[in-house]
């Protein structure tokens, strides 16, 4: 009887295809209260791993009335249960993602970020 090599899977998930800063946009005012644009406020920073997008996941933004640009896998950080997921903004590279979703896994170990590109943050 030969016994077969069993491929281990990796102990933890690498995520090293960039930086993902997630947070919302917060309306600038003059002193006269005009408003006079917005600015992205940070309220955490993950790292990420470029995940494939299935076609349900386009079906999904579709019916959502938005473009799916990108997914991304994050460590799921215990500080996101108290972040507002309403009108989430996203910034990797010094582009701006609208966030369509947020999904998590069962174990609650992983987020899964659908974005869609809306522009450049000029900083």
């Amino acid at each position: 009887m030969r016994l077969q090599r069993q491929i281990q899977k990796p102990v933890h998930e690498t995520f090293n295809d960039g930086f993902l800063s997630y947070g919302h946009n917060v309306v600038l005012r003059n002193s006269t209260g005009k408003r006079t644009g917005e600015s992205f406020t940070e309220k955490g920073k993950l790292a990420f791993k470029l995940v494939s997008v299935r076609d349900q996941d386009y079906e999904l933004a579709g019916s959502m009335n938005a473009s799916l640009d990108l997914k991304v896998k994050t460590p799921f950080p215990p500080s996101f249960r108290n972040v507002t997921r309403s009108n989430l903004k996203c910034v990797s590279e010094n582009v701006l993602y609208d966030v369509i979703k947020v999904d998590w896994d069962s174990n609650k170990r992983y987020l899964y970020f659908y974005l869609q590109k809306v522009g450049v943050l000029d900083e």
